[in-house]
């Protein structure tokens, strides 16, 4: 079983592997093939991600796999046995429907959204006792934003505490929870 965060998350670390292997392999061979469907927004990547998750379950179903879209957008069997896979999918089937759609590109608003919820995030952690660092201000969090940047859950890492407890009791914010906020921002 495939979430989508895992498949996300999969996605964009390899993102810079697979755009460099395809543009080595399309200058050579002259083959360009479409690239998945990008959005600007979490609202459009649920609805792109919803078709793309359906045409993927149909072609896994025409190979007499039951494939189901479960809770979060998970796909319950995914694969069809004795086939090659790709990042936990069928290949040849992401072959036929192409690659699920990019996650949209964090934008000014996303960021300070992103901010706004980890400064709870932050407050809730210290509340269960957790030190937890004094934020930079928003505008440089933003400006500067890299992934060693200001985040609540790092300063439990760094102490050597269970990330996973830390995260249970004061969740990781959810990406369209920040885009939601930092529209109103």
């Amino acid at each position: 079983m495939l979430t989508r965060r895992l498949i996300r998350r999969r996605k964009w670390l390899l993102q810079a592997l697979v755009l460099i292997g395809a543009t080595l392999l399309t200058s050579c061979t002259g083959v360009h093939e479409a690239p998945a469907p990008t959005s600007t927004s979490y609202e459009q990547y649920d609805a792109l991600y919803a078709d793309w998750a359906n045409s993927y379950i149909s072609c896994v179903r025409g190979y007499g796999v039951d494939a189901q879209l479960g809770p979060q957008g998970t796909i319950q069997n995914s694969i069809v046995p004795g086939r090659e896979t790709r990042e936990g999918l069928d290949a040849g089937c992401l072959d036929t429907v192409g690659d699920p759609p990019d996650v949209p590109a964090p934008t000014d608003a996303f960021m300070k959204g992103l901010y706004e919820l980890y400064l709870k995030q932050a407050d809730c952690l210290r509340e269960h006792g957790y030190t937890i660092s004094g934020p930079p201000s928003r505008d440089d969090w933003v400006e500067n934003y890299d992934g060693s940047s200001w985040n609540p859950l790092m300063d439990v890492y760094s102490a050597g505490r269970d990330v996973q407890e830390a995260d249970n009791l004061c969740p990781q914010p959810e990406p369209r929870d920040a885009e939601k906020l930092g529209s109103t921002l």
